[in-house]
């Protein structure tokens, strides 16, 4: 819209009222005119002239840049991640392909993580001795470990009579089917362990024994309580593409083993067996007929349950460098799972890769720290394709990464997910990546509020509320204030394609990020509830972006406690984003919210479509708003890059017939500025504080689109 146009436009607002729009009009571009910006002046681009910018900070992401510097891609960004898993996870394609969990691992794991690769396969081997599969994949494994330093050093020796006798007993037992199944798994995970060591080729193993030390992550990084020097050692010498692809090829075969036991399982008879290799046990069990314990298994290689056998944990982890990938395969059964060690369980890998896949039945996964797709420079990986499961744990899990991937996928059933902090779907330090997606059911997503259960407790909320870092977070180590050491954070996302759902946190939840990190919270169709408490649903502090995209149904947005900080709210330097489409929605806070920007942010609430409600205290900061500081005006004895910046505050509500209430402790008003078919700033035009490239703009609109939403229909 030309400049005049646009300022005839915003007199006939001012003097007749109502705002109106044509169908097509661009709102986003109303909003920008009205400031004298344009789409360039939103998000981010540091120089390196700008003095006590925290510059130079290790381990971003690929993507953290140009998101930093163009917002409205989060939405591309976020709605991509939610394409392959609504494609992948989809019941039909789930049946039709083995290819579903690779093509997850590689969309919303490393594809997030690691350019380089393009997912057209995962190039598995195949057997070449059909006779002898089984002992073909063991003579590999036992190759392997001869060269293997990270395993058995350069002295131990390698009692290979032991291993080639129980490969060739084990196959003379089992029917033929069975034998090509097993042997393919083998000869692959043998070419991943094979990867993985590459991976490592450079690290210290000393030093890598400590990283299975650390236990405290979760509670000593964001403002960089605790320093681990081998934690940077070993990033600056690892290979992460190898180690990737070593995820990719375990993660093929360990669906591809799956889809073939359970077309076969009918048919032929599964025998039960126990094979010891040089990288860990192989067991499969079905009916009960094997007395397994833990002294049997130790932390196994591969383990397969084709009924309810009693597998304890550990399972599909890795708990020290050996072995490098463990599996877990369950057929069918409705399965207790008890991660009970807390250094890792339940699809878990530290250093290496840890898969728990289990087909179908009702589940329960109970697990402490390092649990139900966890990754720390590994990948870490659970996947549930069927029933009713419930997921429990402490610390990071349920999707968490630091400096790895950590992957949790449920594919059907109504769920629910239960974690103290860092998890359902984290992205920690180091660009770490948590993914936690499931396609289906009415869900429940918690995160421990109470810190008289787990004390996270956060002095945003005086205290009373835990800061739980989760359902969509990224969070990076904040080293400014103490040792210097910072570390990017990584890409936290909760995806969630269909269901009435509901999500409960306290502060730093859905969609929320902090110090160079990305969060991301995604939910499709479905009347969905959404409680949370501060710094939550699309929201940040310190340079980083987040994001909450909400693209169907009657949502309930809603704050407790302190309940602010929220709603599209940044603070210094964020990119802060509140989406969502269609439905009648309410929305409620009670501090700085609803598309408020502070400290030179981007922040945005969009809602089009939909009869929605704005409930805000009286006197707070919100609806289109910004902060005023004296160091917008004019550049500081030290510091400059506050004057250089811009900052906006943007409330758009595109379409139905809408409500603005102020709300104190004795009543409930309209609100004195935001209301239906109205234009207004805050501050306003006519105040002391207005200008200073730092504007705060709300607009409710009767029609008209946003053209970066408009491009996905």
């Amino acid at each position: 819209m030309p400049r005049y146009l646009f300022l005839l436009f915003f007199i006939s607002i001012c003097l007749c009222g109502p705002a109106t729009a044509g169908d097509n009009d661009d709102i986003l571009k109303i909003v920008l005119d009205s400031v004298g910006f344009d789409r360039y002046d939103l998000g981010y681009q540091p120089k390196g002239y700008w003095s006590r910018f925290p510059n130079d900070i290790p381990h971003k992401l690929g993507s953290f840049d140009d998101l930093f510097a163009e917002p409205l891609k989060l939405y591309d960004y976020g709605k991509t991640m939610a394409g392959a898993a609504e494609k992948y996870m989809d019941p039909a394609f789930l049946d039709t392909s083995s290819l579903a969990l690779y093509y997850l691992t590689y969309s919303l794991g490393v594809d997030r993580k690691l350019g380089g690769f393009r997912n057209y396969s995962p190039n598995l081997l195949n057997i070449t001795d059909s006779a002898h599969p089984i002992s073909e994949a063991v003579d590999s494994m036992i190759a392997l470990s001869r060269h293997d330093k990270l395993l058995f050093g350069s002295s131990i020796p390698i009692s290979i009579d032991v291993y080639m006798t129980g490969a060739a007993e084990t196959e003379s037992t089992l029917p033929d089917k069975e034998k090509l199944i097993i042997g393919k798994l083998l000869l692959n995970l043998c070419e991943s362990i094979k990867w993985r060591n590459i991976a490592l080729r450079n690290c210290d193993p000393e030093k890598m024994k400590k990283i299975f030390e650390i236990e405290d992550l979760a509670l000593t990084q964001s403002d960089g309580n605790v320093y681990y020097p081998e934690i940077d050692d070993v990033a600056r010498t690892i290979d992460y593409p190898s180690m990737h692809y070593a995820a990719l090829m375990a993660a093929a075969i360990v669906q591809e083993t799956a889809d073939s036991i359970s077309f076969y399982k009918d048919s032929i008879e599964f025998f039960d067996f126990y094979l010891p290799t040089p990288y860990g046990a192989v067991v499969l069990a079905g009916n009960d007929k094997m007395n397994l314990d833990r002294s049997d298994i130790g932390t196994s290689l591969a383990s397969i349950d084709i009924g309810d056998a009693p597998f304890l944990d550990p399972l599909g982890c890795n708990t020290a460098l050996a072995p490098p990938v463990s599996v877990h395969i369950d057929i069918c059964g409705d399965d207790i799972y008890e991660g009970n060690n807390s250094y890792s369980s339940l699809g878990s890998g530290v250093l290496g890769i840890g898969i728990l896949y289990d087909a179908a039945g009702d589940d329960i996964y109970l697990g402490k720290r390092r649990t139900q797709g966890f990754g720390l420079f590994g990948i870490g990986i659970l996947f549930d394709k069927d029933g009713n499961d419930k997921y429990e744990a402490e610390l990071s899990g349920q999707g968490c990464g630091y400096f790895g991937i950590g992957l949790c996928f449920d594919a059907a059933g109504i769920d629910s997910f239960y974690i103290y902090g860092n998890g359902q779907g984290y992205g920690g330090v180091g660009g770490g990546i948590g993914v936690l997606a499931d396609y289906a059911g009415d869900d429940f997503y918690k995160g421990e509020p109470s810190p008289e259960i787990f004390d996270m407790a956060d002095y945003h909320s005086k205290h009373k509320i835990n800061g739980n870092g989760v359902q969509g977070v990224g969070f990076g180590r904040r080293g400014d204030m103490t040792d210097g050491h910072s570390w990017a954070g990584g890409m936290g996302a909760i995806v969630d394609i269909g269901g009435d759902d509901h999500y409960l946190s306290g502060n730093w939840s859905l969609g929320c990020a902090y110090w160079f990190s990305t969060g991301i919270a995604y939910d499709g169709a479905g009347d969905d509830v959404y409680e949370s408490c501060y710094f939550t649903q699309g929201s940040g502090a310190h340079f980083c972006n987040g994001i909450l995209i909400d693209e169907g149904g009657h949502d309930r947005h809603e704050l407790y406690e302190t309940a602010g900080a929220a709603l599209g709210f940044g603070w210094d330097y964020t990119n802060a984003i509140l989406v969502n489409i269609g439905g009648d929605d309410s929305y409620m806070a009670e501090m700085i919210s609803m598309g408020c920007a502070e400290i030179r942010s981007n922040a945005f609430l969009i809602d089009i479509g939909g009869d929605d409600s704005y409930l805000l205290k009286k006197g707070a900061l919100g609806l289109g708003a910004v902060d005023f500081r004296e160091y917008y005006t004019r550049p500081t004895p030290l510091v400059t890059y506050y004057s250089d910046s811009k900052s906006l505050g943007a409330f758009i509500d595109i379409g139905g017939d809408d409500s603005y209430i102020s709300f104190d402790d004795s009543a409930s008003v309209e609100h004195e500025t935001a209301s239906n078919d109205k234009f207004w700033f805050i501050p306003s035009r006519t105040d002391s504080t207005f200008g200073y490239d730092n504007y705060g703009v709300g607009i409710d609109i009767d029609s008209g689109v946003i053209p970066e939403l408009e491009r996905w229909k």
